[in-house]
């Protein structure tokens, strides 16, 4: 009887190391694709050679980076890196981050790029040429009216199907909600070259410069949108990034502009119920600002005009 009592427990010890050795398998595995997944995105070099172990969220998801370009890009992870953290042991912990944009910002520091990590089946190539259709559909557009006066109704559908078409493949490859939440980790970890490249990319992806076409088929803050690529309500995402953000912050500005830009296409009355008072009263003071200039909506997205929402210390090209 005693034997027969052994096995069964024996059968369970036998179990439970297998599971042990299973889950531990797994998480090599993990780590081993992590490893390669960041040696395969970054662009060879023989200066990129020491790996850095990330951790992230409560799960303490892993992510290697390569220390080079991160310590030269971040200056809080420069600090850790050389000793300012006591608890610094080649591992960086951020349990409050999410490691879906952690690996966003890895993807940045490895890549130089923020297109490609979520739509990698949009290359750069179908962006061109759908900013060129759209372009073209638009001038079209223009050029009737301007001939004759009015609007063509078959026209401005054609353009609208070109527009449709560009806009959901930004919306793909740069998605608003991870791109809003990189930035708040982009603050954190002190990357002001990232800062603004997040602010480009928002402005390429969901500005809109010529007032004349507005973004009527698919604004991004539509509130009644029913494709799984448009973001539905912005509200909350609104709210989340206006808590963490300075009241000064330049990104901030940003969201205003945007907003205010398309807040008339959209329909709905939970803006003013549901939307954060302080992001409101900007709001409001940006149209009155505009009001009184006279400034046209899309006017701020001039190329010359985005570097005031940078945060480098030398004026950029663009100005």
């Amino acid at each position: 009887m005693t034997q027969e009592r052994q096995q069964p427990d024996a059968k369970r010890q036998k179990t439970d190391n297998d599971d042990d050795a299973s889950q531990s398998s797994s998480h090599d595995n993990d780590l081993r694709l992590s490893k390669e997944k960041t040696q395969n995105r970054l662009v060879p070099s023989a200066e990129y050679t020491a790996l850095i172990k990330i951790t992230a969220g409560p799960e303490k998801k892993t992510f290697y980076a390569y220390k080079e370009p991160l310590c030269r890009k971040s200056d809080f992870f420069k600090a850790a890196c050389q000793g300012a953290w006591q608890e610094f042991k080649g591992v960086i912990n951020l349990p409050e981050q999410d490691p879906t944009v952690v690996d966003y910002f890895i993807h940045w520091i490895c890549t130089g790029q923020l297109r490609g990590l979520y739509s990698p089946a949009e290359p750069t190539a179908t962006i061109s040429s759908l900013k060129r259709a759209a372009a073209a559909a638009g001038a079209a557009i223009a050029d009737y009216k301007g001939r004759y006066g009015r609007t063509n109704g078959d026209l401005e559908k054609v353009w609208t199907e070109k527009q449709t078409a560009l806009d959901l493949a930004n919306y793909r490859d740069l998605p608003l909600q991870q791109l809003v939440s990189l930035y708040t980790l982009a603050d954190f970890a002190q990357v002001k070259g990232l800062k603004d490249a997040i602010v480009d990319a928002v402005v390429e992806a969901y500005g809109n410069p010529d007032a004349a076409v507005a973004k009527k088929p698919i604004c991004f803050w539509n509130l009644v949108a029913d494709r799984p690529d448009w973001l539905v309500d912005p509200i909350g995402l609104i709210n989340s990034i206006w808590q963490k953000l300075p009241a000064d912050d330049k990104f901030g500005r940003v969201l205003v502009n945007i907003f205010v830009d398309a807040v008339s296409q959209a329909s709905g009355t939970r803006y003013a119920t549901e939307l954060c008072p302080a992001f409101l009263a900007a709001a409001f003071d940006c149209a009155m600002t505009r009001a009184r200039s006279g400034a046209k909506a899309g006017s701020w997205l001039k190329p010359e005009l985005i570097c005031r929402y940078h945060c480098h210390d030398v004026p950029c090209s663009k100005q």
